[in-house]
């Protein structure tokens, strides 16, 4: 829905157990039915806004991970302290766990990043694969993707790979990118390139390290 302060979703998981996956249907479909108010009611839905942002400020204190989130969860729409008539409380409360959730995910990942740097550089590499999701030898039926970052500088490299348009094929592509050495925070810039097959992919990851290390 993108109500503001969410987090980026896709990073992975938050430390401690997973989030149920009824849980996870529960607060995309309450952002879902709140979403329609934008065309509908605006005056609405910016006040639907508002109470999910402060709401997910409360979670953002009491919550400091995943079995405080769903502990909150439960209480549904009592964590509502000050309900609209004109909007449902339980789809507030469940909007407002889920941007909690994300900020979670979007921590949890960049914490990751950084001790998977901070692992290499106690190596003495010049280079560490800071995060990777989905099967390289499954692609294309499975996507894949793979953060490497240039230990020194931060500068990183995503490969990424997927169905082409026959669904048959893959697709490989290579995207530049930044990593916060201070925050684990990971900023995708501009497309280096899509190739066809994985040799001309793996050329083309090679200029860009080389290029990296150089500059």
């Amino acid at each position: 829905m993108g109500f503001p302060g969410s987090g980026q979703g896709g990073e992975g998981a938050a430390a401690g157990p997973a989030v149920p996956a009824a849980v996870l249907r529960a607060w995309d479909q309450a952002e879902a039915k709140l979403f329609p108010l934008v065309m509908a009611r605006p005056d609405v839905y910016e006040r639907a806004v508002r109470m999910i942002a402060a709401l997910a400020a409360q979670l953002r204190d009491s919550c400091p991970d995943v079995p405080a989130l769903l502990a909150a969860h439960e209480q549904g729409a009592a964590l509502v302290a000050e309900p609209s008539p004109e909007i449902n409380p339980e789809l507030v409360a469940a909007a407002a766990c889920a941007m909690r959730y994300r900020e979670l995910v979007t921590a949890d990942a960049a914490r990751q990043r950084l001790a998977a740097l901070a692992q290499a550089r106690d190596q003495g590499l010049e280079w560490a694969v800071v995060a990777e999701a989905g099967d390289q030898a499954r692609v294309p039926y499975v996507p894949y993707q793979r953060v490497e970052a240039h230990v020194r500088s931060g500068r990183a490299v995503i490969v990424s790979a997927g169905p082409d348009e026959t669904l048959t094929g893959a697709v490989h592509r290579l995207d530049a990118g930044e990593l916060d050495l201070v925050t684990g925070g990971l900023r995708i810039e501009e497309e280096l390139g899509s190739y066809a097959d994985a040799e001309a992919l793996a050329l083309a990851l090679q200029q860009a390290r080389d290029q990296i290390a150089a500059g």
